[in-house]
């Protein structure tokens, strides 16, 4: 009953965050796309101080935008705070709730770093925060974008590097876009809304908009506008196993961020300036493919001599799966097998043959985490196991 109810909160926690990030991402989308659209007015204006129009059809209507310094406060004025508010919260749960209460399981790897939990959650949690101070000082000491588009850039690679030597390959591109994740949302929190907040206050007290509050708002979030692609793939790599457990798997997350950057810049050219900027097509189309390229790119496995016979296999399979895909699992995490998978008989191994080879010998991301601590050789001798298995009549 209590796992039940665990497993619960884990389904609307995730669907919370999903819901909350597409709206936050939608948002910052549609309001960068507006700002680098909007041309000066050739006609009569609505407002005061105009800085720029629009117009645009969607679902059937027309629309007209003005974007403008108020003079006075305006009687109704929409936010948009929540949804990166509410993304940052429910991710920090997450976090806390899946890879540091599960940091044996999803967190750490063995054969990657034999951490005791304390310490990898240790370095977790200062990765994270060292990242946001780094970044938010950067953008103080830089008035560049350039600049710190590059630094960041350095510093994005190098904790790559370095998340891919501490933890499983998995944890390691969850961190990645945790990391550029915390700078997005206390982006919104410390400096987009405070400087909204400060603008406001100004109208309501008969001041003029002070625009330098105005523009410091709009840098963080010209930002959060090109982290949002490489965040969105680091979010969702748990499904891409063939990436994040690749032995250069820092690098291929490194060349799927710079495509990412490269769409967003592609579009924000199109849109300010109504120009196709073709060369950073053809970066897309470079850092994809050499992704794409390096992930078949793989160490040779180890030789194996002779035949595999039943009886070995099934000791590898005992050790190394049936912790977890039995019909009562012995491992911790799991109450009930994981997926409904049981490989409890070789006639089990054997009706999932095609997924247990590509799950333990291609993406390798199973046994979770490696937590039961499956070799090279296993993974080899399981393979040619199952293989040999096929093949008889």
């Amino acid at each position: 009953m209590i796992t039940a109810f665990q497993d619960w909160i884990a389904i609307l926690l995730r669907w919370l965050h999903l819901m909350a990030g597409i709206a936050w991402v939608g948002t910052s989308f549609y309001f960068n796309w507006f700002d680098l659209s909007v041309r000066p007015p050739k006609g009569k204006v609505l407002k005061e101080n105009i800085r720029g129009t629009l117009d645009e059809i969607h679902g059937g209507s027309f629309y007209y935008h003005e974007q403008y310094w108020p003079d006075t406060h305006p009687e109704r004025l929409l936010v948009h705070a929540w949804p990166a508010k509410t993304t940052l919260i429910t991710g920090i749960l997450l976090l806390t709730g899946i890879y540091w209460h599960g940091a044996r399981t999803y967190l750490i790897d063995p054969s990657v770093a034999d951490l005791p939990p304390i310490a990898a959650i240790g370095i977790s949690f200062v990765s994270l925060v060292a990242c946001w101070f780094f970044y938010d000082l950067l953008c103080f000491f830089a008035d560049s974008n350039r600049t710190v588009f590059v630094v960041m850039s350095l510093f994005v690679a190098l904790a790559a590097w370095c998340y891919q030597h501490v933890f499983s390959g998995r944890a390691a591109y969850i961190h990645v876009g945790a990391m550029l994740g915390t700078c997005m949302g206390l982006n919104v929190w410390t400096s987009i809304v405070p400087h909204h907040i400060a603008m406001r206050k100004r109208l309501m007290a008969g001041q003029p908009i002070d625009k330098k509050d105005g523009e410091k708002a709009k840098r963080r979030s010209q930002h959060n506008n090109y982290f949002t692609l490489p965040v969105t793939f680091a979010m969702i790599s748990n499904h891409f196993a063939l990436a994040y457990n690749h032995h250069r798997a820092w690098l291929i997350l490194c060349l799927l961020m710079a495509g990412g950057v490269s769409i967003r810049h592609y579009l924000n050219v199109l849109y300010k300036e109504d120009r196709k900027e073709r060369s950073l097509l053809a970066v897309v189309v470079a850092a994809f493919g050499g992704a794409i390229g390096l992930s078949f790119v793989r160490p040779a496995p180890p030789p194996v001599v002779g035949p595999v016979d039943t009886p070995t296999a099934m000791a590898i399979v005992q050790r190394r799966c049936m912790p977890c895909h039995s019909q009562k699992p012995t491992h911790p995490s799991f109450a009930a097998p994981p997926s409904g998978f049981i490989l409890e008989t070789p006639e089990h191994v054997m009706a999932k043959a095609e997924k247990v080879v590509q799950r333990t010998s291609v993406t390798r991301d199973m046994p979770q985490g490696n937590a039961t601590g499956m070799t090279d050789e296993e993974r080899a001798q399981l393979k040619v196991w199952v293989e040999g298995q096929g093949k008889k009549p």
